[in-house]
């Protein structure tokens, strides 16, 4: 089951928090998460609305780079189900299942030549 659609935003490290009380605002929506990544010098946060969720990821331009081709971030319930039902529709995989800081990634190649990111996340402790 899909339970959220994010639209990602690429901004500097040091314009974080401005972006994340920016999209607050103007969504009237809430921060549902915050995190760094070490592995990849970024930094990420999530503001969640009824209508719009935006996942801002802040670093270095360096950084950066190897993520923004990829488009949308979709966060479902379990990832695998989601290998075969992409396979079907003729996606390519990019990448494999693998651990992040907040649960798991992979990432395909749509059809249309579109890339998105599908995640699952560990519940709270």
């Amino acid at each position: 089951m899909i339970l959220e659609t994010f639209t990602r935003i690429f901004v500097n490290a040091d314009a974080l928090q401005n972006t994340v009380e920016t999209y607050t605002s103007l969504l009237a929506g809430q921060q549902t998460m915050r995190f760094s990544y070490p592995e990849t010098g970024l930094e990420l946060a999530a503001v969640s609305s009824e209508h719009l969720s935006v996942l801002i990821i802040a670093g270095s331009a360096e950084h950066i780079a190897a993520f923004t081709e990829t488009r949308l971030t979709i966060k479902v319930d379990r990832l695998e189900p989601y290998v075969d039902i992409l396979a079907n529709a003729g996606a390519t995989q990019l990448d494999q299942i693998q651990k992040t800081p907040v649960g798991r990634k992979m990432r395909f190649r749509h059809a249309d030549g579109m890339v998105v990111e599908y995640v699952d996340h560990e519940a709270k402790k």
